[in-house]
């Protein structure tokens, strides 16, 4: 199995994305960046996750996402 290491492309795309919106559906993410896999996605998504930048949640039968602020990001890390 081959992993793929995520482009800088990929995170600045889905975050300017999230920068432009309050939120948007993982569907959503999909359907406005079609020059990206959804493999790229979903492993973007999760990578951003994990690392704090966004928050990913469930909603129903869908998923959503939001990208946390550089103060709420700086709370975090003081508590």
């Amino acid at each position: 199995m081959v992993h793929r290491a995520i482009s800088p492309t990929s995170e600045g795309l889905i975050l300017d994305l999230l920068s432009a919106r309050k939120s948007l559906t993982l569907q959503q993410v999909v359907t406005l960046l079609p020059e990206l896999s959804w493999n790229q996605i979903f492993r973007t998504v999760d990578v951003l996750s994990r690392r704090g930048d966004i928050i990913l949640l469930r909603r129903g039968f869908e998923y959503e996402l939001e990208r946390i602020s550089s103060k709420s990001q700086a709370l975090a890390y003081a508590g």
